[in-house]
């Protein structure tokens, strides 16, 4: 059984819904409470066995990432760190795509810098631990108000024994409140197999156009369903702060400063 030692972070997002925090700099590298957002997803990797990092970057953000990597080594001991550029932000599916050169045949690990999350253990730790289980591709969940399910990916699922554990038998991106399956939304990352980045690589060559954002990740995840593979989903127990957007960042900004207190 292969190891999960990969971990690929997509962030050459242009950080449009944080401005005017990233006027300046990338928003994973925005700092949050003294850290910047990349520093607590780095954190989670190394507590959760991450061995290799790739980090999908705009080619105008290089020299931002180069200097953080530089100026924090120490706290990245045993991390290699790769660099992939996405031109253009053409989509979650897209950026991953660009690092399929590392992450070859391997199962890997996708995580977002927008959603911070506190769980004991970390949350890598169990998607990883869940999918040495089961073999197949998993989801990071999270249950929100159904009067939210428009702004998220909503899954429709069938119970397991285990405890906030599912198999998942659709996905519907921004359904409207009538017409979502659940209030399970899918948040922060997940667990990717080479099943998974072939239905990118495919996708990807049924595009007529190249416009921004037309690949997302939730299509390859359909595509499996579609072909009876199986997907599932883990329902997130900890603490999710969103920061993707001002309101967001700033709330999660006040509820750190009082942790810290």
């Amino acid at each position: 059984m292969k190891r999960i030692t990969k971990l690929v972070l997509p962030v050459a997002g242009l950080g449009k819904r944080l401005r005017p925090l990233t006027w300046r700099i990338p928003k994973a590298l925005v700092p949050l409470n003294g850290d910047p957002l990349l520093g607590y997803v780095l954190r989670e990797a190394k507590e959760s066995g991450i061995e290799e990092v790739i980090l999908v970057i705009s080619p105008n953000h290089e020299k931002y990432f180069k200097k953080y990597l530089s100026l924090n080594s120490p706290k990245l001991d045993g991390l290699k760190v790769h660099f992939r550029f996405q031109k253009k932000p053409m989509g979650t599916g897209h950026a991953v795509l660009q690092a399929a050169d590392v992450v070859k045949n391997d199962p890997f690990v996708v995580r977002y810098c927008d959603d911070l999350l506190f769980h004991n253990p970390p949350p890598l730790v169990s998607l990883i631990k869940l999918f040495h289980d089961y073999q197949a591709p998993i989801l990071l969940l999270e249950r929100v108000p159904k009067k939210f399910v428009s702004r998220y990916g909503v899954v429709g699922v069938k119970k397991l024994k285990s405890r906030r554990f599912y198999q998942i038998s659709e996905i519907v991106e921004k359904p409207k409140i009538k017409e979502a399956p659940s209030n399970l939304t899918i948040v922060g990352g997940y667990v990717l197999t080479p099943a998974i980045l072939k239905n990118l690589k495919d996708l990807e060559a049924g595009l007529v156009s190249l416009n921004e954002d037309v690949l997302g990740i939730t299509e390859a995840f359909q595509k499996e369903l579609e072909a009876h593979g199986l997907v599932y989903g883990w329902e997130f127990g900890g603490r999710r702060l969103d920061c993707g957007t001002i309101k967001g960042f700033r709330n999660a900004e006040e509820i750190l400063r009082q942790s810290n207190d």
